[in-house]
């Protein structure tokens, strides 16, 4: 079987190569392969590959302050991403796939905590990320459509905060983890007080990558309904992230300020549990762990980050 996947060379691409151990043919595509907002240029690569089955990662994505500053392009670069990619699947007859979502498209204000998959529709989106968000809703609801009208089996995943090895660094646009790791080694480095945004209260969910790539494999082998599925584990205030992080990258706690700086939701807590009642053996990497992995990896590979 040949298995595309769209944003293979970002981190969860990245990780599903390190991991994969089958007899199926994974190609990883990567921007320099094909502009996915170009309709015609999508049609051309499918049409010269012919894949069977489909991991659908590629995205315009970004932290809080990208999400807040570009939100014409985080919605108009994904919804033309998604839609061409939905269309030219059908067209090729690709009954089964992954496609990504992220669990900022739940309501801002919902009416239970935690979140599940029934309330992704539910009410308004947080501003922050509205565009994304809206973005990646729209696909949520197409996969359902061409369910509905061509039996495809396209089944969204919903993961939290990813981070881990092969993460995107980049002190503009990173998200909360890999951003926090790069300002904290700058601070230690240069011996400078490091400013943390906002009080630190929001809580936030957050999930490895390699674990996130595990989930991925398992459900396209063995998931066949037709329902998105919520990937998360562990939630800590961003205040208690930032010290696990201080312990790790063994900062001096005197050199850390906080200044006023919008954070964002403040809470989002969303369910994995009907994940867990399908893949009840799953074994998650802790936090404790996840950050010292990634920490170690930061530092090994520091000469070849995206940042």
């Amino acid at each position: 079987m040949k298995i595309i996947v769209t944003g293979g060379s970002g981190m969860i691409g990245r990780c599903l190569k390190d991991i994969i151990n089958d007899d199926n043919e994974w190609i990883f595509l990567s921007s320099k392969d094909c502009d996915l907002r170009i309709l015609n240029e999508v049609d051309n690569l499918f049409n010269r590959i012919k894949p069977d089955r489909i991991v659908h990662l590629a995205a315009n994505v970004g932290g809080l302050y990208k999400n807040i500053n570009n939100p014409i392009s985080m919605f108009s670069d994904n919804i033309k991403i998604n839609e061409n990619i939905l269309e030219i699947c059908n067209k090729y007859d690709i009954q089964k796939g992954i496609f990504c979502l992220s669990t900022c498209i739940f309501p801002s204000n919902p009416s239970k905590y935690p979140m599940d998959e029934s309330m992704i529709h539910e009410s308004e989106p947080h501003p922050s990320n509205e565009g994304y968000a809206y973005s990646k809703r729209m696909m949520e609801l197409q996969c359902r459509n061409y369910y509905k009208v061509y039996n495809r089996n396209y089944i969204c995943l919903i993961p939290v905060n990813l981070y881990g090895p092969y993460d995107n660094f980049n002190l503009k646009d990173a998200h909360v983890i890999p951003g926090m790791i790069h300002r904290l080694y700058n601070s230690k480095t240069n011996n400078d007080e490091f400013y943390m945004y906002g009080e630190g209260k929001a809580l936030r969910q957050f999930l490895y990558s390699y674990d996130f790539a595990k989930m991925i494999v398992e459900i396209l082998d063995t998931y066949n309904e037709n329902k998105s599925i919520i990937c998360c584990n562990d939630e800590i205030s961003i205040n208690s992230l930032t010290n696990k992080l201080i312990d790790i990258i063994n900062i001096d706690k005197h050199n850390i300020k906080k200044i006023d700086k919008d954070e964002g939701c403040l809470k989002k807590t969303s369910t994995n549990s009907y994940f867990t009642s399908l893949f009840p053996d799953f074994q998650y990497t802790n936090i404790d762990k996840g950050l010292k992995y990634t920490y170690d990896w930061f530092i090994n590979n520091y000469d070849n980050l995206r940042k």
